[in-house]
């Protein structure tokens, strides 16, 4: 095939007809779109092959269907996002550069295929469109020479924000490479190399740009899941205190990190211009000694709002010197999962909690925590009127008693709890009657969620009750209308009454109460206003004309209603 220029396709993409240059009807189809400025056709996916055809997805077979989708998408000003899944060595890829590098409207850019030293023929759209904001690698291995092809895509100057190397089998060769030309890209303010294989060579050659950026703009690096040490996070943190603008870290999954490496990452905290709000050590292999360490630093972070120290080693003692840090901290969401700290630990962090906090989010699945601990944390949660979100699954030493303490939290002025997460806890019907007690009056949870298994009618009665309470209409009035969800995720495997409580209760508070009313008394009874002689009556007709637009929601025809009527207010 005839290699072709942009003016070829210029000259003739007014009158051209679309299905003679392209393999497939979906091709012309999207050609079609781009011509005609299509306003929801905002997204192109290029690929090589389909089971199906989706609406967004270019699929490459043969002829000049490459130059034709460059020249459309490059006089487009409607595609805000194109991903390159696929890209053919035989075809008109020359032809689809030169187009694509006209393209003005295009903000994100992926790519998931090694387009070898075509990297480089994607300059002029790097350097001419100003919209660009975004540009990912993602999920295909990028070899030294492939690194280099990049790097040399990123030497030019670009309005790039975001830059992910995510899932690309990147190792410190290659990140040496890439991290040369990142000296041109000052303006970025994301980077996410996580779920690679970089070590300390490639966190020198990081730190060492970042350290001589002037005013670099970096405020997010993910750079979790991979395989450093402690003398590559110090190289980093050399860099990284030069990065005053920097709010987000995340380190998790790097298991190699120690005392020492955490040493280094509390000067960073303690540094002068640190204004770190999230930090994220997820599986680090943080003990006991490793919380001590991070104590220093963390006491002179005021800014931190979230801080992820899941799935570590930190016990009771660990626990304790983290608490008597984050006093000065403003933390929001606190993650502690997976950890081995027990009653003790959690004494000291209810301590914390008594004092004014703005924690919204406490995550405490799978550690040692029993009745007594969740006693010692009620102590502290019970004047803590910020918390939204509580995670205790996996606990599996939480029995009734627990549960039960629980309560006093629930009932609190000071609560303001919505989601509460017990998972993997087997408590069986004396659990469930418990939780559904200590419930009752509670006015902010939406979502409890637990493992049903062990629980029979009877611990599902108690949430029955919980939700409508039929022994009276006023019961009924006062029942729980908040709960959207018990149990399982979405109300999957509950009984049908308790799935029909929750579907009324994703109404307004006051609708649900009329429409249980309507379900759970056929036959209102009226009679106790006859102590006040015919002055109710006006309320009575009232409510039942508010009730009459929810009958669709309670499956009651307006025959049945009439009746209804007729019976309250002539019996």
């Amino acid at each position: 095939m005839d290699l072709q220029d942009y003016e070829y396709y210029e000259a003739r993409a007014k009158d051209v007809k679309l299905e003679d240059i392209t393999s497939s009807q979906h091709n012309a189809d999207i050609l079609a779109m781009l011509r005609n400025c299509h306003p929801h056709f905002t997204l192109i996916f290029i690929t090589d092959e389909s089971d199906y055809y989706d609406y967004h997805e270019f699929v490459v077979c043969e002829g000049d269907d490459l130059g034709w989708l460059g020249y459309f998408v490059g006089m487009s000003k409607q595609v805000k996002v194109l991903f390159i899944d696929y890209f053919p060595d035989n075809l008109n890829m020359d032809a689809f550069f030169d187009g694509l590098g006209h393209n003005q409207s295009i903000q994100n850019l992926g790519i998931s295929t090694d387009i070898g030293e075509d990297f480089k023929s994607l300059g002029p759209f790097l350097r001419n469109n100003n919209s660009l904001c975004g540009l990912t690698f993602s999920c295909f291995d990028i070899g030294l020479q492939c690194a280099r092809n990049i790097a040399s895509l990123l030497g030019q100057r670009s309005s790039l924000k975001s830059l992910n190397f995510g899932s690309t089998d990147l190792g410190d060769e290659e990140l040496v490479e890439i991290a040369s030309a990142l000296r041109t890209q000052p303006q970025i303010d994301e980077l996410s190399l996580c779920h690679n294989h970089i070590g300390r060579d490639g966190c020198v050659a990081l730190g060492n740009v970042l350290e001589g950026v002037r005013n670099p703009n970096l405020a997010t690096l993910n750079i979790g899941s991979n395989v450093i040490d402690d003398e590559g996070l110090h190289a980093l943190v050399a860099g990284l205190i030069n990065c005053d603008k920097l709010t987000s870290l995340n380190l998790n999954g790097n298991a190699l990190i120690t005392g020492a490496g955490l040493r280094s990452l509390s000067t960073l905290f303690q540094s002068e211009h640190c204004r770190l709000e999230q930090l994220n050590l997820d599986q680090t292999s943080i003990d006991n000694d490793g919380a001590a360490v991070l104590t220093a630093g963390l006491a002179r972070l005021p800014t931190l709002t979230k801080l992820n120290l899941s799935n570590n080693r930190i016990g009771d003692q660990g626990l304790q010197a983290l608490v008597g840090s984050l006093v000065n901290c403003n933390i929001e969401q606190l993650y502690l999962s997976n950890n081995s700290f027990s009653a003790l630990g959690l004494r000291s962090l209810g301590s914390l909690m008594q004092r004014e906090t703005r924690l919204t989010s406490l995550w405490l699945g799978r550690n040692a925590i029993n009745d007594e601990g969740i006693e010692c944390l009620v102590e502290g949660i019970v004047n803590c009127c910020s918390l939204q979100t509580l995670n205790l699954s996996i606990n599996h030493s939480i029995t009734a008693v627990g549960l039960a303490s629980l309560s006093t939290f629930f009932r609190s002025d000071n609560c303001c709890l919505e989601k509460l997460w017990l998972w993997g806890i087997n408590f069986g019907d004396d659990g469930a009657v418990a939780l559904a007690d200590g419930l009752m009056g509670n006015n902010s949870l939406t979502h409890v969620n637990f493992d049903s298994r062990g629980i029979t009618s009877r611990g599902w009665s108690a949430f029955s009750k919980l939700l409508c309470d039929t022994a009276s209409v006023n019961n009924t009035y006062l029942s729980n209308h908040t709960l959207v969800e018990i149990g399982g995720y979405r109300n999957v495997g509950n009984p049908s009454t308790i799935v029909e409580y929750l579907k009324f209760n994703k109404l307004q508070n006051c609708t649900a109460a009329i429409c249980k009313i309507l379900d759970s008394h056929p036959d209102i009874d009226v009679e106790p206003l006859f102590l006040w002689k015919l002055k109710c009556l006006p309320l009575v007709v009232r409510w039942l004309e508010k009730a009459k637009p929810y009958l669709g929601y309670v499956s009651e025809s307006t025959g049945t209603f009439q009746c209804r009527q007729l019976s309250a207010l002539y019996k």
